[in-house]
């Protein structure tokens, strides 16, 4: 058979492709043999080829670190280190020059980082401290615009890797520049770019944020006024008020009033606490010094809760028991001068007034009707109980409250059962369904709790904002237990044309 035309024109050109590749072999490897006869052996690079790398390096740096954007806003801003704050610093950019830039106007701009309807479509997102490369999303803060980032100035999420925090607040303006709590270190410096692009022009926001300690206190103690109170343990965050001598605080100070006093606290290392984080005071540890909230506080102070001449004292409810005394310091520094209240607290025994009912514990059986206007919200109405519990359990208010808090006491919705109950609304207490049955916020129309101190025993109920509506009724079956006594409130819930 004979070949085509293009099968003999294809073994043609393959011929001439072999030959051709051929003598580029040959003249590869002469070429070589000529610049270096031992082509076994590593090559050594040249002077001149040590720069040429050395360029090509500098040039791929360069590119690395270039900020790909139409126009570049540098700003600095400082924030002072905290352990338990979020604070930092605010900042104001030059969005006129970024709407300029975009061709639109400021408000435009702004509408647009919001996502308002028929706004620019204005698309936020940051460039990488470490590879300037971009990530796309908008925000993964809870404003509309910013980021959190790591120490790299890489963006990171809400962590264990999160240093700083930039969030554009649209109604004011301006950046506000946070930390994570106890995550900076004195001298830190982070930069961060926060960008935006409209159509194909992009704006960065160059933010270099450097950490910095609290100022040292170097103000002097001019007065220590000792103090001392006496709480009882209880299960709630409320306050008993302390008095000091105001006159003399003003006097030592040498102000006229308390209206910008910084508050100040002792740490176990003996330096100063100034980040107030009760708004005007501290949480203090079972040692007394400046500590946090958890299972390791015992009280806070405050000041501003109660008369001028009175400082509050709080407690971690549960924590504290009869018997134990705590020393803490609480000081106001105002022209570098500290007014400082060594307190004493001393945790007594509750003195139980009332006696309990005589008998053995029974059932008691009640009927409730709750009647309540319609809320846009978890406000309350509430029913005294107190005496139905203290006739079915044969226990003193004091008591019946210690075993709510225990868990002692148990609430059940129209069954009694042998498992512990899973409350879903304050405890001990449930979200009710319309059919009358316990259940979950999500599905509530009300929702019917026991509240407690040492003094007070009473039945609260609400309404679901959303979920229940003017006219709806509904009844349930609320079984308290407690020292093998019984309360058993038939409820009747009726919801109201709002006031």
């Amino acid at each position: 058979m004979r070949k085509s035309f293009k099968t003999k024109e294809r073994f043609k050109m393959k011929k001439i492709y072999l030959f051709i590749a051929l003598i580029a072999t040959f003249m590869v490897g002469g070429t070589s043999c000529d610049d270096n006869s031992d082509f076994s052996g590593l090559h050594t690079l040249t002077q001149d080829e040590i720069d040429e790398i050395a360029r090509q390096d500098s040039i791929k740096e360069a590119q690395k670190n270039k900020i790909n954007a139409d126009l570049i806003l540098e700003y600095t801003v400082d924030i002072t280190i905290s352990k338990t704050l979020y604070d930092g610093a605010t900042l104001v950019v030059e969005m006129n020059k970024i709407a300029e830039l975009f061709g639109i106007t400021e408000e435009q701009l702004i509408s647009g980082i919001e996502g308002e309807s028929d706004a620019p479509e204005i698309k936020g997102f940051a460039i990488q401290g470490t590879t300037h490369d971009d990530t796309g999303s908008m925000t993964n803060t809870n404003a509309p615009w910013g980021h959190w980032w790591d120490k790299n100035g890489d963006v990171t999420t809400w962590g264990t890797d999160a240093m700083v925090f930039a969030e554009y607040n649209t109604e004011d303006k301006m950046f506000s520049i946070g930390q994570y709590p106890g995550h900076l270190e004195n001298g830190q410096t982070i930069k961060i770019i926060e960008c935006l692009k409209y159509n194909e022009k992009r704006a960065a926001v160059v933010i270099t944020i450097n950490a910095k300690t609290a100022g040292q206190i170097t103000a002097t103690v001019v007065n220590t006024q000792y103090l001392s109170i006496n709480i009882t343990p209880k299960s709630s965050y409320d306050q008993d008020p302390l008095q000091f001598d105001l006159a003399r605080t003003l006097s030592d100070l040498g102000i006229s009033s308390l209206d910008n006093v910084q508050f100040l606290g002792i740490n176990e290392d003996g330096s100063y606490a100034q980040e107030a984080v009760t708004g005007s005071g501290f949480w203090y540890d079972m040692n007394g010094f400046v500590g946090e909230y958890g299972d390791n506080a015992s009280v806070y102070t405050t000041y501003g809760d109660f008369e001028d001449n009175e400082i509050g004292i709080g407690q971690m409810p549960n924590n504290l028991e009869g018997g134990e005394t705590i020393t803490i310091k609480y000081g106001f520094l105002a022209n570098n001068k500290i007014e400082m209240f060594n307190i004493t607290v001393n945790v007594i025994v509750y003195e139980d007034p009332e006696t309990p009912p005589a008998g053995e514990p029974t059932t008691i059986e009640k009927n409730v009707t709750f009647t309540k206007a319609w809320s846009n919200d978890y406000a309350s109405i509430q029913e005294d109980i107190k005496e139905t519990l203290r006739e079915a359990f044969k226990m003193t208010t004091h008591q019946i409250h210690k075993a709510a808090v225990s868990n002692d006491l148990k609430v059940y919705i129209n069954a009694e059962t042998e498992e512990d109950p899973s409350y879903t609304a304050d405890a001990p207490g449930y979200w009710i369904n319309a059919d009358g049955t316990a259940g979950k916020w999500a599905d509530g129309l009300v929702w019917c709790s026991i509240g407690h101190n040492d003094t007070e025993l009473y039945l609260y109920c609400g309404n679901h904002p959303d979920n229940a509506i003017v006219g709806d009724t509904l009844s349930t079956k609320m079984i308290v237990t407690c020292n093998g006594g019984k309360a058993v409130f038939n409820i009747t819930f009726n919801i109201t044309t709002a006031e």
